[in-house]
């Protein structure tokens, strides 16, 4: 009887459909694993998000805004509009695509002559044509600090060695920071254009292989 039995299993013409039983019953059990971990506990819709750090980008000092700046001046004063208005001094001058004054294509085009010193005279600015790259920006593009733009107004002392000081690697900088008015935040957001809403103007050298972010 059991050979009767082996031979019908393992005979030359039902090895095919032998094979063919044990290959479903594999896919009807992956299948049926599948199942039960699909119909396994799911998560309520209305459980809470992951909580991620807080410092996960870096703390900033204040949630960011586009908000205008409060008045320099005391609108309630009745001799501040006397003071030329802003808008009435900045109408001649160009405006980057935020519509703030371009400064920098100001100076080139020659709106604007900023003294190389407070004495005024024949004394000209020592530019320094020298571009920084700054590779350590995660997936953004590279910074690149151009020396030339900002010694066209800026003494080499305004920055070196107080702000930053002129060895690589000796100046680790940061979006937090800058935010906070230190390193070029000291000037950007102030007196330069603002480094938030406008990563293009820094960011400006796509990193190996990448596609241009602007």
């Amino acid at each position: 009887m059991a050979h009767a039995l082996q031979d019908f299993f393992f005979g030359q013409r039902t090895r095919p459909v032998v094979a063919a039983a044990a290959l479903v019953a594999g896919a009807l059990a992956i299948v049926g694993c599948a199942v039960a971990q699909d119909t396994g506990p799911q998560p309520s819709a209305s459980a809470p998000l992951p909580q991620w750090p807080q410092d996960l980008f870096g703390s900033l000092p204040e949630p960011p805004t586009d908000a205008p700046p409060p008045p320099v001046h005391d609108p309630a004063n009745p001799d501040a509009w006397k003071l030329q208005q802003p808008k009435d001094a900045f109408a001649a001058l160009p405006a980057d695509a935020r519509g703030r004054p371009d400064w920098m294509r100001a100076l080139r085009e020659g709106l604007i002559q900023p003294r190389a010193s407070v004495r005024g005279g024949a004394e000209s600015m020592q530019v320094l044509d020298l571009d920084i790259l700054m590779k350590n920006t995660a997936q953004m593009p590279y910074v690149k600090f151009p020396h030339n733009a900002h010694t066209q107004w800026l003494a080499c002392s305004n920055c070196h060695d107080g702000l930053f000081v002129p060895k690589a690697g000796a100046n680790p900088t940061t979006m937090p920071k800058i935010l906070a008015g230190e390193s070029c935040g000291t000037c950007h957001a102030k007196v330069a254009f603002s480094a938030m809403f406008t990563c293009e103007r820094c960011h400006s050298v796509p990193q190996p292989g990448q596609q241009p972010w602007w």
